[in-house]
This record gives structure tokens, C-alpha cells and sequence, in this order.
């Protein structure tokens, strides 16, 4: 899978998982005021955990599969971003545990949060101008 094909699929994820937290933060609140059942809560959740789940798989991979090269950076590169990234993911993990109280009195949270995680890597990682087969190229090759 090319570079922009990577991008594109991890940018459609992106929208899908903030239609998901819309969605959860909605019937959270709905909920939280007696005007909706837990099952329907549950079951929105549900399809976030998995959608998000998904995702994390979708660009570790990702990740692992653009970057990998013979060049030093390459596998310094990947250590440091999976790191990053996999600590990221257990705090919303951690956000999306618990009660179906306790995970609707904070999905406020988690939405800005996450909204705010997507956002750093669309402007860094997911960029147009990083994301890319050249550059990634030129930064896996080894030295000569």
C-alpha cells in the first residue's frame, strides 16, 4: 500500500471514529439525564471499542510497514513513535473502562482528547507533505 493510500485510509478512520464519539457522547448525555436506555449506550460504545481498536491496529502496522528500512533512523524511528503512540492509546483505553456511568460521565473527555490526538497526527504524520513514498524512501535507505 502506497504512502497516500496509508494516509487516506487512516484520515477515513479518523472521521469514522469522531462520528463514533459524537454518537457515544450523545447518548452519554442522554443517558446521564434518564432519557435514554444503558443498552443503547452500551452498544455504542461497544462499536467505538472496536472502531478504535481497529484503528490502532490499522496504523501500527502502518507505521511499522512505511518506516521500516535498513537505515538506523528507520528502526529508531518506529521504537520512539510506537512507544509514544502505544502509551496515547492505553490512556483512552483507560478512558473507555469502567461503569457505563463512569465511562459517560468522561466521554466528553475522551472525545477532546482523542479529537485532539487525530488532529497532531493530520497536521505531523498525516500530512500530505510528510506522508510520503520519496521521503519515506530517502528516510529508510541506508547511508552510503
Amino acid at each position: 500500500m502506497s504512502a497516500e493510500s496509508t494516509r487516506q485510509l487512516l484520515l477515513a478512520q479518523h472521521e469514522r471514529l469522531r462520528e463514533h464519539v459524537r454518537t457515544c457522547s450523545r447518548l452519554a448525555r442522554l443517558y446521564l439525564n434518564g432519557q435514554a436506555s444503558g443498552r443503547d449506550l452500551d452498544l455504542v460504545l461497544e462499536v467505538l471499542r472496536e472502531e478504535f481498536a481497529s484503528h490502532n491496529e490499522a496504523e501500527t502496522a502502518a507505521i511499522r510497514r512505511l518506516l521500516h528500512g535498513p537505515a538506523a533512523w528507520s528502526s529508531l524511528m518506529i521504537d520512539r513513535m510506537l512507544e509514544e503512540h502505544l502509551a496515547e492509546h492505553a490512556a483512552f483505553w483507560d478512558m473507555l473502562a469502567g461503569t457505563r456511568a463512569e465511562v459517560a460521565a468522561r466521554i466528553d473527555d475522551l472525545a477532546d482528547e482523542l479529537d485532539a490526538h487525530m488532529a497532531a497526527e493530520e497536521r505531523t504524520f498525516l500530512a500530505p507533505a510528510t506522508l510520503r513514498d520519496d521521503i519515506l524512501a530517502v528516510r529508510t535507505r541506508t547511508e552510503t
